[in-house]
């Protein structure tokens, strides 16, 4: 049996809303309960698109918290402040990974305050790049509510470190015969033939959507660490060889390595 579930990250106050809304119509249209990844003090200003500052922000928050959208905190300022991939090793940037302990406690207790002053519930953590690391896990633990991690890599969600975890998987609407996977879309930056993909998608499979109160999760095992494991040193394999050709192509372009041809 096959499961998906949604999210859209960076939700913020200087969004185009209408980019999000034909996702937010959509989704209610068949009864679709995303993960809406909301930053609760933006600095990022590649986010900074629209020229004013949306005074309604948290009252969209709040609306879409009634219709039981699930509201996760994505990080704080969305700002990278080092070049750690973290656990997961995805993405060389991070708001979290690599900083001290008690400067991502800040981070989160900051974040945590945001969502209180609001009265929003956040019960999800989406780390911005996906990237973070067991810090960032014990200061979710000592200063929020959050239970519950928007990311990994397996197939099916996972009970780990006192938290339940839920695989992110999918940059695009892809047919699966069984697991379950979330799709992850940026709705800022998605193109139009990615959401009519997606809109196509949902028309034929709504019904295999499930709403995240809806999810089992299995005990971490040891074949998941493993399976966890390859999938990471895979990706930093690949990264390697990647740098390698890089390094080549350099050189060549400066002419520091010479072919004689025969």
């Amino acid at each position: 049996m096959v499961k998906y579930l949604i999210r859209l990250d960076d939700l913020c106050p200087t969004n185009n809303l209408k980019k999000w809304e034909k996702f937010f119509d959509l989704f209610d249209q068949y009864d679709i309960k995303p993960v809406i990844a909301v930053i609760p003090s933006n600095q990022d200003p590649k986010l900074k698109v629209c020229g004013s500052y949306n005074s309604n922000y948290w009252s969209l928050v709040r609306q879409l918290q009634a219709k039981n959208y699930v509201i996760g905190m994505h990080g704080f300022e969305h700002l990278y402040q080092t070049n750690d991939s973290g656990i997961f090793k995805i993405n060389r940037r991070s708001e979290f990974a690599g900083l001290p302990l008690h400067v991502q406690e800040a981070k989160i207790k900051a974040a945590a305050s945001i969502f209180k002053r609001e009265n929003v519930y956040t019960p999800l953590f989406v780390a911005p790049a996906h990237a973070f690391d067991h810090n960032t896990i014990l200061a979710l633990k000592n200063y929020s509510d959050v239970r519950i991690i928007s990311d990994g890599l397996l197939k099916e969600p996972y009970i780990k470190s006192g938290f339940k975890w839920i695989p992110v998987q999918l940059s695009e609407a892809t047919l699966k015969t069984s697991g379950t996977w979330t799709f992850n879309f940026h709705p800022e930056t998605c193109p139009d033939e990615a959401f009519y993909k997606l809109k196509t998608f949902i028309e034929k499979h709504h019904k295999d959507f499930i709403s995240l109160n809806e999810l089992t999760y299995k005990p971490y095992s040891w074949t998941d660490r493993f399976t966890e494991h390859c999938i990471i040193y895979y990706r930093l394999l690949r990264r390697v060889g990647k740098n390698q050709i890089l390094n080549l192509k350099t050189l060549f372009d400066k002419k520091e390595i010479k072919v004689t041809l025969l």
